[in-house]
């Protein structure tokens, strides 16, 4: 398929819904006047070479249990529930499964022979969420505690909910409002792994980032319902060991072409 007729949005049997994000250049990382951040965030310019597809919601329980035949989430009393207690590791036999078989075959079939299933860079993270915001949160700089499934504002904001006990853990993907491209629960609800290695940013101009040097530790973007909103912003890291499960911790896939 040809660049020009690339669709706007795609969904594949699963009802992963996937939505593209053009290519473009953007600032990474925060000022050193944003509150709350942390050493590992210095600012430089990326460049987002390629247009990609990010999934519109975070991986759900029934999309991975449908590929796995398996459920290893804490939280399980809605299948709408993001997925977690899943590692680094376990996404990328995730992904393995999905690019072999019946599931590639579909994709580029749609899409063209050279599109793969694969988890986002930090870059193309950090690019989508802040889709195009300059801003501490892609809502601003300000954060009421509502935005988002984080901290004491996001169990208020399910008191009510029966897909979790007294207001602790996840809720199920999509109940706030989106970011200004269409992708919601970018800020809270799970970390979401990133493919990339976790170091410290190169500050140089950069195009089509992928990490820094194999150290056992990868990168989590987006906070969960564990962090406090100031860590929801969107230029917080996380890094955790490859083997890391934890119920604060799940993924939302990317298509991108492959050289």
């Amino acid at each position: 398929m040809a660049p020009s007729t690339i669709p706007e949005n795609w969904a594949n049997t699963l009802g992963m819904k996937f939505h593209l994000v053009r290519s473009g250049v953007f600032t990474m990382g925060s000022p050193k006047t944003e509150a709350r951040r942390f050493a590992d965030e210095d600012q430089h310019v990326t460049t987002i070479s390629q247009d990609f597809f990010l999934s519109v919601y975070q991986m759900t329980q029934a999309q991975w249990r449908a590929v796995t035949g398996e459920n290893p989430s804490r939280f399980t009393l809605s299948k709408q529930l993001p997925v977690e207690n899943v590692s680094w590791i376990d996404c990328q036999r995730f992904l393995e499964r999905l690019n072999a078989e019946e599931y590639l075959y579909e994709l580029t079939t749609y899409l063209g022979a050279d599109w793969r299933y694969s988890l986002p860079t930090e870059a193309q993270w950090e690019y989508a969420c802040r889709a195009g915001t300059v801003t501490s949160y892609y809502f601003g700089d300000q954060c009421t505690g509502k935005e988002g499934n984080f901290g004491k504002g996001g169990q208020e904001q399910s008191k009510s909910s029966p897909t979790r006990s007294k207001g602790i853990g996840t809720l199920e993907v999509g109940s706030f409002p989106p970011n200004p491209w269409g992708f919601y629960d970018m800020c809270g609800n799970l970390c979401e792994w990133t493919s990339d290695n976790y170091g410290y940013y190169e500050t140089d101009a950069s195009t089509d980032p992928v990490g820094g040097r194999a150290t056992g530790e990868h990168v989590a973007r987006g906070g969960s319902w564990r962090s406090i909103p100031d860590n929801c912003r969107s230029a917080s890291r996380f890094n955790f060991l490859s083997t890391y499960r934890g119920d604060n911790c799940g993924l939302r896939l990317a298509l991108t072409r492959q050289a």
